[in-house]
């Protein structure tokens, strides 16, 4: 009879467990496996190609929405390289208690665009580095009380947000692919591209061996590059007018106490992207077999704010750990962190070298959108298998039915609709990513699960 209870509540140990369950993706590299020193510097650098685009997209917007001369557009890229490379070495590889340890690479997120904007043109571009220097600060500060979050994300939750993530990425990275809002949009050469990149890879992973999987998206951007040249889409007006060297500028725009309103938005912005980091650590986790603790959750949300804070110092914008790159490491199976650290070095050099960025960002964004159509694939992929392990009740069929429609109706619904949310609130209710992971987690919290409510009566 001993036994029996015993082992009753081992069962229930493990079913209410939030260990992330074996199997989910194929690795090559482990969190702490240490690559050949070529072959750890091919990957961090496909790495750095898959996010490059996405990486200046926001700054270059902003150079252009403010109308900067060139000299402070230049030092919006470059702020923004130098807090990706030094934050994505920090987050990688730990200092302190800052730093998730995980191979989790930081890029510059869309949301600050249009804060960024605003406080510019109602204040003044110093009133942007003090508010974002305080909402860097903020992330540091909130990152111990968002990890004790850990306990809200079991993994049908977790699942149902990897669904919910990859398929609000695709809906970017369609209109990445299609060149949406550029002279390239419906040309037949989008389609071309969009295809093309999704075949080589899908050939590459299907009928390759380990290694030359695990350099899939490597070669299949070399193969973009490649076609960009003899397509003559490469742009080499930008690498010959880019200087070799460049030191970067320290508060560049100067510094102010930046008026409340704009102060608030960005603290809500961080707070938001706070959440999001902690969801995409938690699936990476998930996807890589490593335990997600608080810890891990807590470092990765203070490396956001300390890449943030000096990318800021800069001239750059806040920074975010980005999605896209673990969408490569589920499709190439390497998960090192020193790979991924390796990345956060060649960053900060091409800071410093700007002709080395130029050239790395010389093709036309449209060519990389079949690439990201797959990856973010991938991570839908990754998710339906952790959901079809966590389907066990009635409630957690009801947790991803709601909150991937809901998150699938923000995604496809048009601007207009948020407009009648006060813009304080705007940003939660028109993001789909964002509305998901609320539903999802406040549906765990309400609904009773079936198991709890037996063992309660057995005990």
């Amino acid at each position: 009879m001993e036994i029996s209870k015993q082992a009753k509540l081992g069962q229930l140990l493990a079913e209410q467990s939030n260990a992330p369950r074996a199997g989910t993706i194929a690795l090559r590299y482990g969190l702490e496996d240490k690559p050949s020193p070529i072959a750890a510097i091919l990957f961090g650098a496909q790495h750095v190609l898959i996010m490059f685009s996405a990486m200046v997209a926001s700054p270059l917007v902003i150079g252009q929405l403010l109308d900067l001369p060139a000299d402070l557009r230049a030092a919006l890229i470059t702020g923004v390289m130098l807090g990706c490379g030094i934050g994505t070495l920090i987050s990688s590889l730990g200092v302190g208690w800052v730093g998730a340890r995980l191979p989790l690479l930081l890029g510059a997120y869309t949301i600050y665009i249009g804060p960024v904007v605003q406080i510019a043109k109602t204040e003044s571009l110093g009133a942007v580095t003090g508010a974002l220097l305080i909402g860097g600060i903020t992330l540091l500060v909130i990152s111990p009380i968002v990890g004790k979050a850990r306990a809200l994300f079991p993994p049908i939750v977790v699942g149902s947000l990897l669904i919910i993530t990859g398929l609000t990425l695709i809906k970017i990275a369609m209109n990445v692919a299609f060149a949406a809002n550029t002279p390239y949009f419906g040309q037949p050469i989008t389609v071309a591209f969009l295809l093309a990149s999704i075949i080589l890879i899908t050939i590459i992973a299907a009928l390759g061996n380990r290694v030359v999987r695990s350099f899939s998206i490597l070669i299949a951007l070399v193969g973009v590059y490649i076609a960009g040249f003899f397509s003559g889409l490469d742009n080499f007006a930008n690498v010959g007018a880019a200087p070799w060297f460049r030191v970067p500028s320290l508060l560049p725009y100067g510094i102010s106490w930046p008026g409340i309103g704009g102060l608030t938005s960005i603290i809500i912005y961080q707070v938001v992207a706070a959440i999001y980091t902690m969801s995409i650590t938690i699936a990476l986790c998930v996807m890589i077999q490593v335990e997600p603790t608080e810890r891990r959750i807590r470092g990765a949300i203070a490396g956001d704010g300390l890449g943030s804070t000096i990318a800021v110092i800069f001239g750059g914008v806040p920074l975010i750990s980005y999605d896209q790159n673990v969408g490569a490491i589920s499709l190439t199976g390497v998960a090192s962190r020193y790979v991924v650290a390796i990345s956060g070095v060649i960053l900060v050099c091409m800071a410093f070298l700007p002709k080395v960025g130029a050239a790395v960002g010389m093709i036309q964004p449209f060519m990389l959108g079949g690439t990201l159509v797959f990856m973010f694939g991938m991570i839908v992929v990754v998710g339906i298998k952790i959901v079809s392990q966590s389907l066990e009740e009635q409630r957690d069929m009801l947790i991803l039915a709601a909150s991937v429609g809901l998150s699938t109706v923000v995604n496809l619904a048009p601007a207009q609709v948020f407009e009648v949310f006060p813009a304080a609130i705007r940003i939660l209710t028109a993001d789909g990513i964002i509305v998901g992971t609320l539903v999802a987690v406040l549906l765990n919290m309400m609904l009773p699960s079936e198991k709890r409510v037996q063992t309660d009566v057995e005990g």
